[in-house]
């Protein structure tokens, strides 16, 4: 038991200003991690309990060593903090009173201080163990960790390296493998124990390897973190094997520097891009060079060509094929687009030139001119002579030729693209000649022709915006010269070319497809006129509609005619369709359309009637309503034709077909027609084309 301190207040401050001068002092010369309050709080229970122990002697050494002990528990644990204490405590506690007799007060106060200062180091040392023990506790847990972790990294590395595709090596600094995996052996065809200590620039191309060294240059010199390249390397055969090629450096602390490296092989990848290379600058077929590649070799030809003989493109196109394909096959067609592929090459094989396919049975061939070169018209008899050469097929014996259009000597100035332009137009012309035909390539030409195909594709639109428009030129009576019909003619008003006439317009149409809806879209405007004309004259004004090949031989013809004269209110007789003599002599779809409609009603009248005699047979067993001539019969006939033509004529009246004249443009001229028994006429004698108006004006 500890003795009873005196509660007296003078004891009670004077234990207080110790522990406050306590506090003050060790904050001063030790850090302690509470705030001054609770620290006074602390000092003030122990500079009690030393109070006690000093009272009590059989106690001095118990307190003193619990005290030092508690001052380390309290984190004072520095050696300023313990001399701070003594000295505190000691110089305190000779200074007060009550604590016990005098003679005896300072040999207690030196055997607490002793006590106090002991119980410190001993608690020191004790911590201390412990630390050491948890410590060693922790690094061997630590160590142990560390080994079991490599021991997994080094799993997953041979799992990695013995089962990936991609070739994994470590080097030193200068290269020399230090381990290699089984796919990189594979890659270079090598086995992959002898791979170890042999040198990587032995596996590099010999080309790559400068690239090499100083990639491995710049890596042990720490300029960079990783290179990445597509490398050659050489296999054991000799064959190149093409990787891309990784080195990322690993650094080490203890020196010795090494390189890990890494190869993708990339052959496959590599020779599967040589062929899609390939295939995009190829024909598949006939494994000549395609249009892409043609074009990039003549705009290459256009700079290098010698100018004084120029070049010359031959833009081909076989005549007949589709009849070969669709007569023997596509097996036979292929056979023969190879055939004809190789023939051309074998043509041109002593020159400076290519031959490309241009696609289904198109060719080209360019020619860079020499002294030696033959001339054009040599080369285009040499294809032909060559491609009609026969061979055998399938079991066919088979041959063909090709109509031709040339471009020679073009200005070096002149674009790739321009120049194929104008052989594309200038075989076109060709091919409007007839079968084995060639034609040499004309700018004027090329130039008209680029307008008519402007105008050909810019037409649908202009039909969208208003462009096109329907007018009508009076069809007049010889007898009186009264309107008895009106003519739909067709106006395009181009805002760059003004006004477009009414053949070319259909001719636009019928080669482009549109000559169908747009022929509809006539009729239903004719009929809805016609109908206005007699809400307006109190009496029927018919409409002529001029057909065009594809118009009359369109399947729905006979339901576009019925719808229309339905919605505008009009008979059949109100309606008069003109149709080219051909078609309804000669085509039987056509000729099938027109006499359903004739028996209906309508009157069908053939355009472009010769008189022949053919024609004269075959008009008499068609319902025609009459025939139309036009120039130049129209022009004033000669007397001895005169009197033959109305002959003619005669007979076409008693057949009960009437007959009609067009372009009228002379009085002489209508009255000779009259006198030949022509009943109706049109032309700019009577009145030119225009609105509604012109007829009822």
């Amino acid at each position: 038991m500890t003795a009873a301190l005196p509660q007296d207040a003078a004891g009670q401050r004077a234990r207080a200003k110790l522990a406050k001068k306590w506090t003050y002092l060790l904050s001063s010369r030790t850090f302690i991690p509470l705030s001054t309050a609770e620290l006074e709080r602390h000092l003030l229970g122990l500079v009690e309990r030393l109070c006690a122990a000093v009272g009590s002697e059989p106690l001095t050494q118990k307190i003193g060593r619990e005290v030092g002990a508690a001052l380390v528990d309290l984190n004072c644990t520095a050696p300023e903090g313990l001399q701070c204490s003594v000295e505190v405590v000691g110089k305190g506690l000779l200074g007060m009173t009550g604590l016990g007799a005098p003679d005896r007060l300072r040999d207690r106060v030196v055997d607490v201080v002793g006590a106090l200062a002991a119980g410190f180091v001993e608690r020191i040392r004790v911590a201390t163990l412990e630390q050491q023990e948890q410590l060693g506790r922790s690094l061997y847990k630590a160590m142990r960790q560390a080994q079991l972790d490599l021991e997994v990294a080094n799993a997953r590395r041979d799992v990695v390296e013995g089962y990936t595709s991609t070739g994994i090596a470590t080097t030193d600094s200068r290269a020399n493998l230090v381990r290699a995996n089984g796919a990189l052996a594979r890659i270079v065809d090598h086995p992959q124990a002898e791979l170890v200590d042999r040198s990587l620039f032995d596996l590099v191309h010999p080309d790559e390897r400068d690239g090499l060294r100083e990639d491995f240059a710049q890596l042990t010199a720490g300029g960079t973190t990783s290179i990445t390249q597509p490398r050659k390397l050489v296999r054991a055969d000799g064959e190149t094997a093409w990787v891309t090629l990784t080195l990322s450096p690993l650094r080490r602390h203890d020196g010795g520097d090494q390189v890990v490296v890494l190869a993708e092989d990339a052959t496959d990848v590599n020779l599967l891009q040589g062929q899609l290379n390939h295939q995009s600058l190829h024909d598949v077929l006939t494994r000549l060079p395609n249009r892409q590649f043609f074009t990039s070799r003549l705009e290459q030809a256009l700079r290098t060509a010698d100018p004084a003989t120029g070049l010359t493109v031959f833009h081909l196109d076989l005549d007949g094929f589709s009849l070969i394909t669709g007569g023997l096959g596509r097996e036979v067609g292929d056979h023969l687009l190879k055939v004809v592929g190789a023939r051309l090459e074998e043509v041109v094989a002593g020159e400076n030139a290519m031959v490309a396919r241009f696609g289904h049975d198109e060719f080209a061939i360019l020619v860079e001119n020499t002294g030696c070169t033959p001339d054009v018209v040599t080369t285009v008899r040499m294809i032909n002579d060559k491609l009609s050469e026969p061979f055998e097929s399938h079991g066919h014996r088979i041959a063909c030729t090709a109509t031709i259009g040339v471009v020679h000597r073009p200005p070096r100035d002149a674009s790739p693209h321009d120049l194929l332009d104008s052989a594309d137009l200038t075989l076109r012309r060709a091919k409007g000649n007839g079968r084995r035909q060639w034609e040499l390539a004309d700018p004027t030409r090329d130039g008209l022709d680029r307008r008519m195909f402007s105008m050909a594709a810019t037409m649908h639109g202009a039909w969208e915006n208003g462009e096109l428009r329907v007018e009508y030129q009076p069809v007049v009576r010889l007898a009186d010269e009264r309107i008895v019909a009106a003519e739909v003619l067709l106006r395009w008003d181009h805002p760059r070319l003004g006004a477009v006439p009414h053949e070319q317009c259909l001719a636009l149409a019928e080669d482009t497809g549109l000559v169908v809806p747009l022929g509809s879209w006539m009729l239903r405007v004719a009929c809805e006129q016609s109908g206005a004309w007699r809400r307006e004259l109190g009496r029927e004004v018919p409409v002529r509609v001029s057909l065009t090949r594809g118009q009359a031989a369109d399947p729905e013809l006979v339901g576009a005619v019925r719808e229309s004269l339905a919605a505008a209110g009009l008979r059949p007789e109100s309606l008069w369709l003109g149709v080219p003599a051909d078609l309804v002599l000669g085509d039987e779809e056509a000729a099938d359309n027109l006499r359903i409609l004739a028996e209906s009603g309508v009157g069908v009248e053939v355009d472009g009637f010769t008189a022949a005699p053919a024609d004269l047979v075959r008009v008499a067993d068609f319902p025609a309503r009459a025939v139309r001539l036009c120039r130049p019969l129209t022009d004033q006939p000669a007397p001895g034709v005169a009197q033959v033509l109305a002959t003619l004529l005669d007979v076409v009246r008693e057949a009960g077909v009437g007959v009609s004249v067009a372009g009228v443009s002379t009085p002489d001229q209508a009255r000779w027609w009259r006198r030949a028994g022509a009943e109706t006429a049109s032309g700019p004698l009577f009145a030119p084309a225009g609105p509604p108006d012109a007829i009822t004006g």
